[in-house]
């Protein structure tokens, strides 16, 4: 696995269970100026290259999730993101825009993708996020997010813990759930959920919209072709 450059992987599929992924999404060798596409399958069935269908399914938005914008939007733009990968940096201000062009219709939520054999800050730095979630809640999450992208060169535990500090959380109980296995378990959720979905690079969207209908893609895509895409999600909205 590794970082992605931006490239384009889109696929349309319906589900009766709004934001619930019905089928697993695979990537077509589909090449068009560098842009990687996924087929549309009929009967909400993912099919591989080789015939078999595929099970995997994105999980469904919860409570438990890191979501940013309106809590009934028609899209949400689920990223599965490496907080030390530059190209999620890059999309990170992108997505920041994407959510004033359409205030009120797209919500962000923020899953875990650490590339943990070529990114050794991406999971510490996960951890830290979900325990700066635990004491200082969703608006504390994304404050800490959005500092690490800010300056990714700055990432090592002392950064986390001068971040929680400057949040007034209790900066002993961070280090300590930080430096313990209390989130290892919901960051390798998102990362197996994403590599079911067939994500190979980092970031991986995915267009949710309120009626079960989902485009993914790949890559730090420009603002103008992750517009083309929530434009034809928002389209499908009923």
């Amino acid at each position: 696995m590794s970082d992605t450059t931006p490239t384009e992987n889109t696929t349309t599929t319906r589900s009766s269970n709004p934001y619930l992924l019905p089928g697993a999404i695979i990537i077509a060798g589909i090449v068009i100026a560098g842009a990687i596409f996924m087929v549309k399958k009929p009967a909400n069935v993912a099919v591989a290259p080789t015939g078999k269908p595929l099970e995997a399914s994105v999980l469904p938005v919860t409570s438990e999730d890191h979501v940013f914008g309106p809590s009934n939007p028609d899209v949400y733009l689920i990223e599965y993101s490496d907080y030390q990968c530059p190209y999620c940096q890059r999309f990170h201000d992108t997505v920041v825009e994407v959510l004033k062009e359409y205030d009120g219709k797209v919500a962000w939520v923020y899953r875990h993708f650490p590339l943990d054999s070529i990114h050794p800050e991406a999971r510490p730095a996960a951890l830290a996020a979900e325990c700066v979630a635990e004491q200082g809640g969703n608006d504390a999450f994304w404050n800490f997010t959005n500092q690490i992208f800010a300056d990714q060169r700055s990432m090592s535990s002392d950064r986390y813990t001068e971040i929680a500090g400057n949040l007034g959380l209790d900066t002993n109980a961070f280090s300590t759930c930080a430096s313990s296995d209390k989130y290892t378990s919901r960051v390798d959720r998102d990362l197996t959920n994403v590599i079911d979905l067939g994500g190979q690079g980092t970031p991986f969207s995915v267009l949710l919209t309120r009626n079960g209908d989902t485009i993914t893609f790949s890559g730090a895509l420009p603002i103008e072709r992750v517009k083309v895409l929530v434009d034809r999600a928002l389209k499908s909205v009923k």
